[in-house]
């Protein structure tokens, strides 16, 4: 099969991750390795608002049933939703390139692939964005996306089994960066930026630089499950207790903490690496570093990471700008507000 034919067919699978389109209603929907979390957005006149959202458990390896509940409990429609791929297969790459219109920098791209990417052309959707499209210089900085088309299919498959068909897919880590850049003041303006979504089995650490473009972005194969399980094992209880007390640890903080340590610690040896390389590329120091994600809701997981990487670390909570519909209870969805960073940016993805 002509793989030119194909890039073309898929090209607007990431055409608008930053497109713009008022008024419309949104959902975006993260699926996760343990849970699917749905948010839904609509624009209305200067701001953003949540008209309904939704956080459903996968039973074991169920997650066209978890999704199905889901959206029957979203009475999700009409409006146009949104997904994600993560993890091993997606690669993103930020390069210099030429100045030149967008369609002629796809297709010089498209005969490059295999310099920037480690995979057959044929097994990958691509696709580029120019960052800084007003610089005025010769090259401009590009961010280039490839995909394992099995994971790009799977995703599309799964929706059609439900009734549903995506209108974009695009990866987690851009979901992340879309809902940051609206949402997040931060203290310090001109430096550079790290975001760390601990998810269930994988983590992402994305670092902005000092006008808040993602600059580089790498996949950490450690998660919240991990540190369930020491925490089970180190205090001899279940899983489901051992969730439990990760975020309600009470006067066990530190022996929670202790359990998670060595979760927390190769997190912190691969961040560290991180920044080091990007404060060699980029000459620039990461000034801060932002937690979200069901991990990021460990109590205690903030100051540990900050004794450790010497530089401020916070919870990200996805929500603390953003406006809410009546219809919404302001209490529950705050209580998962640090899980909901990923699905927030996914609506955001066509509005």
């Amino acid at each position: 099969m002509d793989f030119k034919a194909l890039l073309t067919q898929y090209a607007d699978f990431l055409e608008q991750l930053f497109s713009q389109s008022k008024g419309k209603r949104v959902v975006g929907i993260d699926i996760g390795s343990s849970s699917i979390k749905a948010v839904e957005i609509v624009a209305v006149k200067d701001k953003y608002e949540i008209q309904n959202w939704a956080i459903e458990l996968i039973d074991g390896n169920e997650t066209k049933a978890a999704l199905q509940r889901l959206l029957a409990r979203m009475n999700v429609k009409d409006q146009m939703p949104v997904a994600a791929v993560s993890g091993k297969g997606t690669l993103i790459r930020y390069v210099e390139m030429p100045r030149m219109p967008i369609e002629d920098l796809r297709k010089s791209f498209t005969y490059e692939i295999d310099k920037y990417f480690p995979f057959d052309p044929q097994t990958i959707y691509t696709d580029c964005f120019m960052v800084e499209s007003s610089a005025k210089t010769n090259k401009v900085p590009v961010l280039l996306v490839a995909v394992k088309k099995e994971l790009v299919d799977a995703k599309l498959a799964l929706f059609k089994e439900v009734g549903m068909e995506l209108s974009v897919v695009t990866t987690n880590s851009i979901a992340t960066a879309n809902a940051f850049e609206k949402f997040v003041k931060v203290k310090e303006e001109g430096s550079a930026k790290a975001i760390l979504d601990i998810g269930g089995a994988v983590s992402n650490l994305m670092i902005l630089d000092k006008n808040h473009t993602p600059s580089f972005t790498r996949d950490l194969f450690v998660g919240s499950q991990e540190m369930t399980k020491q925490v089970a094992s180190k205090l001899g209880i279940t899983s489901e207790a051992a969730n439990e007390l990760k975020l309600n640890p009470g006067d066990k903080i530190a022996e929670v903490l202790q359990a998670c340590e060595p979760s927390v610690q190769s997190l912190v040896a691969e961040i560290r690496l991180s920044l080091d390389y990007f404060k060699t590329e980029k000459n620039a120091a990461v000034t801060e570093l932002f937690l979200v994600g069901g991990g990021s809701l460990l109590k205690g997981i903030d100051a540990a990471f900050e004794k450790s990487l010497n530089i401020p670390v916070k919870v990200w909570d996805p929500l603390a700008n953003v406006a809410l519909t009546s219809s919404v209870d302001a209490s529950a969805i705050r209580t998962h507000s640090s899980q909901l960073g990923v699905a927030i940016g996914l609506a955001l993805t066509k509005i």
